[in-house]
């Protein structure tokens, strides 16, 4: 096997890396339904001005094998993606991402500003990141990737009195921020997502949500939220659109006080009657494996298990 060079991607040249993203966008949207070049329009914008910091490898081609990439957010690190090509070997691509998720965590370990790193890693041609990731010392829990066909939706359902729906209003974020909060402090997803720590935490996860393409695009018209008789949040649901008909709930919570009242399945039936309204014919979320109430709720409504990933978490020692 020909020695793999290991490129930093400030190095390289838009057309060195273009066909590879180009691919990984045809990945994502045969395996999950999402597209993914609305991302990588980002990514090539940081990668045209050397500001994305990651690892391409080389064998035997003038064309990269794989590249990784990675964040640093303060004292937060985030490994963005890692591929492979489809037409390299198995156990040549097992090789190449490992050497590129070892160079990228490397990086960030040995940043004294980072103190924790996050991924979670979706998983393409097979390929099993957990033994790479164990042996630096992060964490694994297994993330569902689960779909819904919207050929049918659970029957049109409202929340016990006095709790009442609305459309998502962004005016209220700050006040849900602090609602998310409470709904995951004792929650499996506190582990996984920083992002849930804090009020102010939650605040800022949530407007990446609903401006920024990482989930999706924000689809305001299948968003909801519910308010109490004070017209506190108490529960909420966004949605938004991952390619055409395809949409995605990225983030559904319950304040713990309101639980069992009936709010996420009147939210989740206003959002797939709306879906069906404006003729998307799939739905799709994540759900963490441990979370089993949450994961044999949502395969009542219907949603079928069609992929698994890790995810992966560091907190310096």
């Amino acid at each position: 096997m020909p020695a793999i060079r290991y490129v930093q991607l400030n190095r390289l040249d838009e057309s060195a890396i273009l066909p590879l993203m180009k691919e990984e966008a045809r990945m994502w949207l045969s395996d999950f339904g999402w597209d993914y070049s609305i991302v990588q329009q980002i990514l090539l914008y940081l990668f045209r001005e050397k500001m994305l910091p990651g690892y391409a490898a080389f064998s035997d081609s003038i064309q990269p094998d794989g590249y990784v990439y990675f964040l640093a957010n303060n004292a937060k690190g985030s490994i963005g993606a890692c591929y492979t090509a489809p037409t390299t070997p198995p156990e040549k691509a097992r090789k190449i991402a490992d050497g590129l998720v070892e160079l990228a965590v490397a990086c960030l370990q040995d940043s004294s500003e980072i103190s924790r790193i996050e991924t979670q890693m979706f998983t393409f041609h097979g390929h099993d990141y957990a033994p790479i990731f164990s042996k630096y010392s992060f964490l694994r829990h297994p993330r569902l990737y689960l779909v819904k066909d919207m050929d049918s939706v659970i029957p049109e359902k409202d929340p016990v009195a006095p709790i009442k729906i609305i459309p998502w209003n962004t005016s209220l974020i700050v006040s849900v921020a602090v609602m998310t909060a409470e709904s995951y402090r004792n929650h499996q997803d506190f582990e996984i997502l920083e992002d849930y720590h804090t009020p102010a935490n939650c605040e800022n996860y949530l407007r990446g949500l609903v401006t920024k393409p990482g989930c999706g695009i924000f689809l305001q018209d299948a968003s909801f939220m519910c308010l109490d008789e004070y017209g506190t949040p108490c529960g909420y649901l966004i949605c938004s659109r991952i390619s055409d008909r395809r949409a995605m709930i990225p983030q559904i919570a319950t304040h713990p006080a309101w639980q069992g009242r009936g709010i996420g399945a009147a939210l989740m039936s206003r959002c797939m009657r709306q879906l069906m309204a404006m003729n998307y014919n799939s739905l799709s979320l994540v759900v963490t494996a441990e979370n089993s109430r949450a994961l044999e709720w949502y395969q009542r409504l219907g949603f079928k298990q069609s992929r698994e990933f890790g995810a992966f978490i560091w907190n310096r020692p």
